[in-house]
């Protein structure tokens, strides 16, 4: 597509040249000023990214899609998240509050969208606003690269406003020889008028026809001309309220067990990935400490089972064999631990206010200078609710043998079961009870979140002869303080239970006056980003005049300082230290229920750059840009990058268009400074797997090698940055006029990706190991030091012997570190129809943008080669699955094509749009059967309208404007996640409506 600010720039140089000019603009080599011209010719520089030369004709080669002001304004959409969502080459984003439901206070809460152009992975992306650099979002969460997750970060898509804003360019190539760090899978750049005179009102009401909820948009732009015209400020102002989305607003989420939702006839009818209800609910089950002998009075008469263990109920269920009072009734363990559904009360989505607010200020000084300024500042604030939380299986509660509510605590006890009932064996002591599948239910967690972003830049430009300069240095910080509320404290509720009074705590109360508040806690985590930043450069577009043209060229130095800081809850960060009943403790266990330890955190860079750019015009229908950046970082080395970009057109209708370009992602700033961090998880010891398939244990009835393991990771500064291969070819055609079509090809090689080798993965090089060594000399050898087991038991040694294989101990933690491990490759294609026409029954304009994947795959590297290695070569069985290497087209999100379709007509009073978007299927893989079979959710298209009126009341220009999202009411398809559909790359809440209201003074 012939880019709108090249054809503008075009436009003018045709009415403002001899038809020498002209022909040579017409077939896209035209210099950007003939050296001949008058001084007194004005011509409009303009910038566009993908390139710092303002006016730079090879603007129109790269491959970028821009959508201006009022295209945003007919998408009714409120928010920067909402906007990627429907911009084809954007991928899936994680930092969604519906896919996040289980991350805790370690995931990026509140009002918070992230940037993740190809799906190539939040952080890929680098993120403009007015051509400069915007501060990466305070808080980070993870995501999975390999074997295991790795933190990222992104500039926090709601900070920008997609209201009152000039355009948006999407630059879908690398360009970190352009613009350095990140710009891997592109470039998005938000472009602010600067030269807006009047005043604007906009209201938005929206109402949903499935949900309790509406929202409200309040936006006001304004600005001015003074001092003779040399002067213009500009002030756009937006407010936005957004009720919540809750799990009980709709039945379709109102179950966490979506077996019902799945025919019968289906294989995946009962899978247990659609089962998301909880084993952990308020009616726990109960083990005896005390080891209670088969004549046991508990045991004969029927209240535990053989282990001393028993289950509680509420009264009325049909497995209950006793009653225990207060609404509860027991029975021995075996008859299945009662569940909670985990959408009892849960939001999808947050109750949200946002502020935004930006400013600019233009001044042209006498002597040709332009003051150039802008303030961006931003404020959020959410409520969200979460379920009640668990405790995690490696720290258990104990019921203190005399707490004042025990079942069976001492003689005397009010709450002590009756003899007649338990028998003579209970001593008047009591029995201490260990508590499993526990679920604190009396209150769900409620989580503000308080978001602030402030940007402030002052710039100065002017020209000197045939150079132009620029200069400016700008502030940001971006702050997030989150608070839970509900959460339970390790400390106090141990306390609790060893508490003899009344005021202990009741695990037998059915969630009931059961003073759970004696233990409640709020859980903290405040977060900051601060990016400062310099540059200057200078640029002419008549350095050198070829027989084609004048030859432009720019180049200058940036310099930038980055930090952050993460100030985790002190009982989180060990300030406040627990000791679980095996004497585990901080960094290995945290004081606060279901959350792993995690310390403060901080870190910083100094960044220095520099970098040149040349626009050759190498014939008169061949231009060709050249650049070439030099990043020296404080704290992982220094890089320098390339790139080579040209655009030919052999006749008037064609353009063919391509680059190369090398981009390179530095590694944040939590990879190389975070300390320790344990995470618990369930994951399978393989080395345990193999003595148990191969050495006489196959239904692992003596071992279990299936467990909850703590991984520790921890930050590296030998991390390199990841550098990547970019690669386009494409076409522009315009065989009529106001119609072009676009094709691009283009592919990305990713290599050093930096993320964790995984848990299992750990697990199978040990295994490699030990298959390499064999029997012989195994005292002496350490195998995978990463993997940290205890001493192997004796009765477990013989399987192990069996197997051929030297014995190994139950796993402790895996050590992890943050490396440079694999080569993620990218590639595809996208298409573009572009028709704008006037007619006697209107203006109609046609925008259609289609992204396709052909390929997304993830080859291992180092220790991962490895493994796959040792499985091609038939030394690790084929059934071990090595994680995180292969082809991930249309796999857990990654669709493979992506559709957006707009038709916009305007006839005098009267407007109207229509607009499509598909999203392709795409498989989950957690479903895949054991034959392969893969279960498929199928491609989701969604279709808006809008309706417009135009009238002027009051002297003031006045428009109207209904508009429908999702007029056919489409519901996302079922998956298997939290509410039944995949929230990283779809919505379900329905049709909704808004009434949308402007003015112009």
């Amino acid at each position: 597509m012939i880019n709108p600010i090249t054809r503008i720039i075009r436009h003018r140089y045709l009415s403002n040249k001899p038809l020498s000019w002209v022909a040579m603009v017409t077939v896209l080599s035209t210099p950007v000023m003939a050296q001949e011209t008058s001084a007194d010719t004005a011509v409009e520089k303009i910038s566009v990214v993908g390139s710092q030369i303002k006016g730079a004709q090879i603007s129109e080669a790269l491959a970028m899609s821009q959508l201006d002001g009022d295209d945003i304004e007919q998408m009714g959409i409120d928010s920067g998240d909402e906007l990627l969502q429907l911009i084809p080459e954007n991928g899936q984003n994680f930092f969604n509050e519906a896919g996040n439901i289980s991350g805790g206070v370690n995931a990026a809460r509140g009002d918070i969208g992230a940037f993740n152009l190809r799906n190539m992975g939040t952080g890929n992306t680098l993120v403009l606003l007015n051509g400069r650099r915007m501060v990466n979002a305070a808080s980070y969460q993870t995501e999975e690269v390999g074997g295991s997750f790795v933190p990222v970060n992104t500039v926090n898509s709601q900070t920008i406003p997609v209201y009152g804003i000039k355009r948006v360019e999407v630059l879908r190539d690398g360009a970190s020889a352009i613009y350095g760090a990140d710009a891997v899978a592109g470039v998005v750049n938000t472009v602010t008028p600067d030269d807006f005179e009047g005043f604007n009102v906009h209201l938005k009401w929206t109402e949903f026809e499935h949900l309790p909820r509406d929202d409200q948009t309040l936006s006001m732009q304004w600005g001015q001309f003074f001092n003779e015209g040399r002067t213009n400020v500009g002030v756009t102002f937006n407010y936005y309220q957004r009720d919540r989305v809750n799990s009980q607003d709709d039945p379709r989420w109102s179950n966490a067990d979506l077996t019902e939702r799945l025919s019968p006839d289906s294989p995946w009818y009962g899978n247990s990935e659609f089962v998301g209800d909880s084993a952990n609910s308020i009616y726990a089950q109960y083990d005896i400490l005390d080891r209670i002998a088969a004549g046991h009075s508990l045991r004969q008469n029927g209240l535990v089972d053989a282990s001393g263990e028993f289950e509680t109920y509420p009264v009325g269920d049909p497995r209950c064999m006793y009653e225990m009072g207060n609404g509860l009734c027991g029975a021995a363990d075996g008859q299945g631990t009662y569940r909670y559904n985990m959408n009892e009360n849960r939001d999808l989505t947050s109750a949200l206010e946002r502020l935004n607010l930006f400013m600019n200020i233009n001044h042209s000084f006498d002597n040709g200078w332009e003051a150039f300024t802008e303030i961006l500042a931003y404020q959020s604030s959410t409520n969200l609710i979460r379920h009640p939380t668990s405790p995690v299986s490696t720290s258990k509660f104990i019921v203190a043998a005399d707490n004042y509510y025990n079942p069976l605590g001492p003689c005397g006890s009010a709450n002590r079961l009756p003899d007649s009932l338990i028998g003579a064996d209970v001593p008047c002591e009591g029995l201490a009870l260990e508590i499993d599948n526990y679920r604190f239910s009396e209150l769900p967690r409620s989580v503000d979140n308080d978001g602030k972003t402030f940007r402030f830049l002052q710039g100065l430009r002017g020209s000197l002869g045939d150079w132009d300069w620029e200069t400016a240095v700008s502030w940001s910080k971006d702050r997030k303080e989150d608070v839970t509320h509900n959460r339970v404290s390790n400390i106090l509720m141990q306390e609790a239970l060893n508490d003899t009074s009344a005021a202990a705590y009741n695990p037998f109360s059915g969630g009931v006056n059961s003073n759970v508040e004696r233990a409640l806690i709020d859980v903290s985590r405040v977060s900051e980003s601060e990016l400062k930043t310099f540059d200057v450069k200078f640029s002419t577009p008549y350095l050198y005049e070829l027989p084609a043209g004048w030859i432009g060229f720019v180049t200058g130095v940036e310099y930038r300082e980055e930090s952050f800081f993460d100030d985790r809850d002190e009982r989180l960060d060990g300030t406040i230290q627990f000791v679980d009943q095996d004497g585990d403790t901080y960094p290995y266990v945290s004081d606060v229920v279901n959350s792993s330890p995690t310390p403060d955190s901080s870190g910083e860079r100094e960044v220095s750059s520099l970098f040149a750019e040349l626009q050759i015009p190498v014939l008169e229908n061949l231009d060709v840009q050249l650049a070439l950046r030099y990043e020296d970082f404080s704290d992982v080395g220094d890089t320098t990058v390339g790139k080579v970009a040209f655009g030919w057109r052999p006749f008037e209708p064609l353009l063919v268009r391509g680059s190369w370009s090398e981009a390179f992602r530095a590694p944040n700033l939590v990879t190389i400074n975070e300390e320790i961090v344990a995470r618990n998880q369930t994951r399978t010891d393989y080395v345990c797997l193999y003595a148990a398939e191969n050495g006489g244990d196959p239904e692992q009835t003596a071992l279990e090698c299936t467990t909850s393991l703590q991984r520790v990771a921890q930050g590296s500064d030998e991390l390199e940055p990841e550098r990547s291969d970019n690669t386009s070819l494409g076409i522009v055609i315009e065989p009529l006029e106001g119609l072009a079509l676009t094709l691009d090809f283009w592919s990305i090689k990713k290599k050093n990706t930096i993320g964790l080798f995984g848990e299992e993965n750990h697990t199978l090089l040990d295994l490699v190991y030990r298959l390499e060594q064999g029997l012989g000399n195994c005292a002496d050898n350490a195998f995978n030091q990463a993997v940290n087991r205890d001493a192997v038991a004796a009765d477990d040694a013989v399987f192990f012997e069996n197997a051929g294989i030297c014995a190994a101990g139950n796993i402790r933690f895996i050590d992890d570190r943050y490396a440079n491990l694999d080569t993620r490759t990218v590639r595809g294609y996208d298409l573009g129809i572009y028709y704008n026409v006037d007619t006697e029954f209107g203006k109609f304009k046609l925008d259609y943008n289609g992204s396709f994947l052909d390929k997304f795959e993830q080859q291992a590297g180092g220790d991962a080669a490895m493994l796959v290695a040792a499985q091609q070569n038939g030394l690790l069985p084929e059934s071990y699955p090595v994680a995180g290497f292969a082809d991930l087209v249309g796999r857990d999100g990654n669709q493979d094509e992506k559709h957006s379709l707009r038709l916009s007509w305007r006839n005098g009073k009267f407007g109207a749009s229509l607009a499509g978007y598909r999203i392709g299927d795409f498989y989950q893989s957690a479903l895949t059967l054991e034959d392969g079979t893969r279960y498929v959710i199928p491609a989701m298209t969604t279709v808006d309208a809008t309706f417009d009126y135009h009238t002027t009341i009051y002297q003031a220009k006045t428009r109207f404007r209904l508009g429908v999202k999702n007029l056919t009411d489409e519901r996302a398809p079922l998956a298997a996640s939290s509410f039944g559909f995949f929230e990283d790359a779809h919505q379900d809440y329905g049709r909704y409506f808004y009434l949308d209201v402007k003015a112009s003074f």
